[in-house]
């Protein structure tokens, strides 16, 4: 069975945005994978990821030593199939109030350990909600976006 291909939905949005003649530079890269971006004067911690169509969610993880980090957004893109779809910007402090509430949870076999925050973001009842495994669910509707919506947000903070 063929493992579907990891798409870089993060590096279309930041071309998007430089296609649109947005401010921006990739801040940090970490892996071949933008980790971070500055969209017109504004840090954001970016993640990309596939859409389960199964499940009707994403499902991501983030490293612990992110916390000791600062910056304005965490920027989520996502995808469906080969179609960039949901871009999620969220407020920083509150992206990571809310992992916070969570534990990192070890995802290597022993003795290996690597620690990460798993969470969830799920379409219900026509809403987001970002769930943190072994924490709490908190609504992110209001910060979901589609391609376009995402990119009048950056260039208008």
């Amino acid at each position: 069975m063929r493992l579907p291909q990891k798409i870089h939905w993060e590096m279309k949005f930041y071309n998007l945005a430089k296609s649109k003649r947005i401010q921006c530079g990739i801040v940090r890269m970490s892996m071949g994978w933008i980790e971070t971006i500055n969209f017109v004067g504004k840090e954001y911690y970016t993640k990309s990821v596939t859409y389960d169509l199964s499940r009707k969610q994403f499902f991501i993880g983030v490293d612990p030593s992110k916390l000791n980090e600062s910056g304005d957004f965490v920027l989520i893109c996502g995808g469906k199939e080969n179609d960039l779809s949901d871009i999620f910007i969220i407020p920083w402090g509150i992206f990571f109030e809310t992992l916070t509430k969570g534990e990192p949870i070890n995802t290597y076999s022993p003795p290996k350990e690597y620690l990460q925050y798993k969470f969830y973001l799920r379409d219900r009842d026509n809403g987001w909600s970002m769930i943190v495994e072994k924490g709490e669910k908190r609504n992110v509707s209001e910060w979901h976006y589609n391609v376009d919506e995402a990119l009048a947000f950056i260039n208008s903070v």
